[in-house]
C-alpha cells in the first residue's frame, strides 16, 4: 500500500470518528435527560431493534448468531478476554464486542482477537451511519454513541461470518443494548458489587435484578461465589423467574492442570474466578456447537443454584489463559526509568485488588538499592457517580511519594476527530472534581500518617483549618499556585494528561515528548529528578488508563496477539488450508488429491472437538 492510500485511510477513519463523536450526548444535554431517564431506559432495547432493522438486520438475522453474554460488575471484561482466547486457541473465528475503549475505537469491536482495521471500521460506519441517517422520522431520530456502536458490531460480525460473538454488556444487563440478543448460547454474570447506582438502584438486590437481566428461558448462567450474599440469592430467584438454570463455578485450582503450571495471562489473584468463569463458559459452548443440544446440564427447574463441575484442561484451554491479554488490569509497562502499574479500579474491592496487586508486584521491578531511590508517583482519576473517597481510602499504605489528579483528557486541544473526545461531561466539571480528589486525598494521608504515630485517629475529616489551608488558592482558581503543595502531602493537579507526563518524565524519556500547554503550579521534584526508577501507578478511570495508553503505547502493541505458533494444526486449519490450497480459480481441481487428516491432526481435534 502506498504512502497517499494510507494516508487516505487514516482521514476517512478520522471523519468516521468524528461523525461518531457527534452521537455523543452532551454535558447539557445529558444533564437534561436525567430527569427522564426510567423511560429513556426503558426504550433501550426496542430502540436498537428499530435501528438494527434500519440497517438491514432482523431479530432472525440476530439469532443466527452464536452469542455468549457476559454481564457483571467486575471483570466481566477479562471474562470475556479469556473465553475468547480459548475459543481462538481452539481455531474458532471470534468477535468480540466491549467496552469502553482505551486508545481507538475500534478497540471495542474485535475480529480474531484483533481489533478491526481503520479501513474495516471505516467502510461499515459509513454503510450504517448513512442507512440510518437517510432513514430518520425525526431530527433526533439517531442512536446514541454506545448504541450506534452495539449496532454496528453486530453488523460487522454478521458480515465476518465469525464462529461465536462474545458480547460484553454495556451497563446493567436487563436494559442494555446488548440484551437485543434473544437466543444467546449461554450467559455469564461475573463479580457483583455497587456501581452506576444512579441508574441501577442503591442496593445490591436492585443492581443484580438488572444485571440478571441477561438470563434466557432454558439458556444456563454461570456466575461466580458471590460474596455479596444477597446477591446470589437475587440471581436465583431471577433464574426461577426466566426458568433458566443457574450454575455456580467452581474454585480455578480443582481444574485438572496435569503437569501444567496453573498461569494466567492477567495478573492478580482476583482473575482466577473470571478465568474460571470463561472456562465454564467455553466448555459449554464448545459442547453446544459440536453436539447442537444441550448433553452436560439438567435444564430442569432447581431450587437454588447448583455447582458447576471443573474438568481436566486439554492444551488449548491452558495456553489460552495463559496468553489472554486485557490491557489496562494490572498491567505494568516500563518506559525507561519510568515503569506505569496500570488497573482501572472503580469499586472499593476493585481497588482493594489493585493496591494489594502494587503492593507485591512494584518492589519486584524495582532496581537494586546500591542503584539509587525509587519514587512513587500515583495518577488518578474517577468519573460519574462514584464517590472518589472510596477509592481513595485504600491508596495511603501504598508509600505514594507524589499525587498526581489529572482530568481524562489525553490534552486540552483535542480534535472532534480523536478517538478519545468527550462531550459528557464539560472540563469546567472535570477540573473542579480533580479539585475534590485531591482535597480528600490529603485528608486520607495525614489520617494513615497520624494513625501510624499513633496519634488520636478518627474518621472525621480534616479540619476545616487543614482544609482552607490546602484549597484557599484553588478556589476559583483554575491551576494551583506556587505555595502549594503542602510539604506533608505532595500533590499537583494537572487539566490533561499529556501535560502531567511530561511533567512527571523530567524529560528522560524519549518517547515523552512536546511543551507543557499549561505551566505547571510549580517544577519537578529535585527527588523526583533524580530517582533511579520512577513508579507510578495509574489506576482509577479507564479513561485516564486509556489516555496514558494512548501516550506510552500509541500503537497499543500490548493488546493484540495472533493464535499461539508451533503447535498441531486443528481440523478447522486443516480443511481451510487444503480449501486454500486446492479452490483456486486458476487450477484444475482435483478432489481425489485432497489428503485425510493425520493421526496427529485427528487427536488434536479429538481433544479440541469432541464434547467431554
Amino acid at each position: 500500500m502506498n504512502t497517499n492510500a494510507r494516508s487516505d485511510i487514516d482521514l476517512h477513519y478520522e471523519e468516521a470518528v468524528q461523525a461518531l463523536n457527534s452521537l455523543q450526548t452532551n454535558a447539557a444535554d445529558l444533564q437534561r435527560k436525567r430527569q427522564d431517564r426510567a423511560s429513556l431506559i426503558a426504550r433501550n432495547i426496542s430502540g436498537t431493534e428499530s435501528y438494527l432493522k434500519k440497517v438491514g438486520v432482523s431479530l432472525g438475522d440476530l439469532d443466527k448468531l452464536s452469542v455468549i453474554h457476559v454481564a457483571g460488575t467486575k471483570g466481566k471484561g477479562s471474562t470475556c478476554a479469556f473465553t475468547e482466547s480459548i475459543l481462538r486457541e481452539h481455531g474458532y473465528r471470534t468477535g468480540f464486542y466491549s467496552s469502553p475503549h482505551l486508545v481507538a475505537v475500534r478497540e471495542r469491536i474485535r475480529v480474531n482477537g484483533q481489533p478491526i482495521s481503520k479501513e474495516v471500521f471505516t467502510r461499515n460506519f459509513w454503510d450504517v451511519y448513512t442507512k440510518l441517517l437517510t432513514s430518520k422520522d425525526s431530527a433526533e431520530d439517531m442512536p446514541a454513541y454506545f448504541k450506534f456502536l452495539t449496532v454496528l458490531a453486530l453488523k460487522v460480525f454478521l458480515r465476518e461470518e465469525v464462529d461465536v460473538a462474545i458480547l460484553e454488556v454495556g451497563i446493567g444487563g436487563e436494559y442494555d443494548c446488548t440484551n437485543i440478543v434473544r437466543k444467546p448460547v449461554v450467559c455469564g454474570i461475573s463479580t457483583l458489587d455497587f456501581d452506576h447506582t444512579s441508574l441501577l438502584g442503591s442496593t445490591i438486590e436492585a443492581i443484580t435484578w438488572h444485571k440478571a437481566g441477561i438470563m434466557k428461558t432454558n439458556i444456563p448462567t454461570f456466575t461466580l461465589d458471590q460474596q455479596l450474599t444477597p446477591a446470589l440469592m437475587t440471581l436465583s430467584d431471577r433464574a426461577k423467574e426466566k426458568e433458566c438454570p443457574l450454575y455456580v463455578v467452581p474454585p480455578l485450582e480443582s481444574y485438572g492442570w496435569g503437569a501444567r503450571p496453573l498461569q494466567l495471562g492477567m495478573a492478580g489473584s482476583v482473575q482466577y474466578a473470571n478465568a474460571s468463569l470463561a472456562l465454564q463458559l467455553t466448555q459449554y459452548w464448545i459442547n453446544y456447537h459440536t453436539t447442537g443440544s444441550n448433553i452436560l446440564y439438567n435444564k430442569e427447574k432447581h431450587s437454588g443454584p447448583l455447582s458447576a463441575e471443573p474438568f481436566t484442561l486439554c492444551d488449548e484451554e491452558v495456553i489460552g489463559l495463559r496468553s489472554a491479554v486485557w490491557p489496562g488490569r494490572s498491567q505494568v509497562m516500563s518506559c525507561g526509568d519510568l515503569t506505569f502499574f496500570m488497573d482501572g479500579a472503580h469499586t472499593s474491592k476493585s481497588m482493594q485488588g489493585c493496591v494489594d496487586w502494587f503492593t507485591r508486584t512494584a518492589p519486584l521491578h524495582a532496581p537494586p538499592s546500591s542503584s539509587g531511590q525509587t519514587y512513587r508517583v500515583l495518577i488518578f482519576n474517577s468519573t460519574g457517580d462514584r464517590d472518589p473517597e472510596t477509592l481513595l481510602q485504600f491508596l495511603p499504605p501504598c508509600n505514594i511519594d507524589l499525587a498526581i489528579f489529572t482530568t481524562n483528557l489525553v490534552t486540552t486541544s483535542m480534535s472532534a476527530s480523536s478517538d478519545q473526545t468527550n462531550y459528557t461531561v464539560s472540563q469546567d466539571d472535570m477540573h473542579l472534581r480533580c479539585k475534590r480528589q485531591r482535597n480528600i486525598w490529603i485528608s486520607l494521608v495525614r489520617k494513615h500518617s497520624r494513625s501510624l504515630n499513633n496519634e488520636e485517629f478518627s474518621n472525621a475529616p480534616a479540619t476545616s483549618e487543614e482544609m482552607d489551608k490546602h484549597s484557599q488558592n484553588t478556589e476559583g482558581e483554575e491551576h494551583l499556585d506556587d505555595k502549594l503543595p503542602a510539604s506533608d502531602v505532595p500533590s499537583i493537579i494537572f487539566p490533561c494528561i499529556k501535560d502531567a507526563l511530561l511533567w512527571l518524565s523530567c524529560g528522560r524519556n524519549p518517547n515523552i515528548t512536546g511543551e507543557l500547554l499549561t505551566p505547571p503550579a510549580f517544577p519537578s521534584p529535585k527527588a523526583l529528578q533524580e530517582a533511579a526508577q520512577v513508579q507510578v501507578l495509574v489506576t482509577g478511570s479507564l479513561h485516564l488508563i486509556g489516555g496514558t495508553l494512548s501516550i506510552i503505547d500509541p500503537g497499543l502493541s500490548c493488546t493484540t496477539r495472533t493464535r499461539t505458533p508451533h503447535k498441531p494444526p486443528s481440523l478447522t486449519d486443516l480443511v481451510l488450508r487444503n480449501y486454500t490450497k486446492f479452490s483456486s480459480p486458476d487450477k484444475d481441481i482435483k478432489w481425489t488429491s485432497l489428503k485425510a487428516p493425520s493421526k496427529q491432526a485427528l487427536s488434536v481435534w479429538q481433544t479440541s472437538f469432541v464434547p467431554r
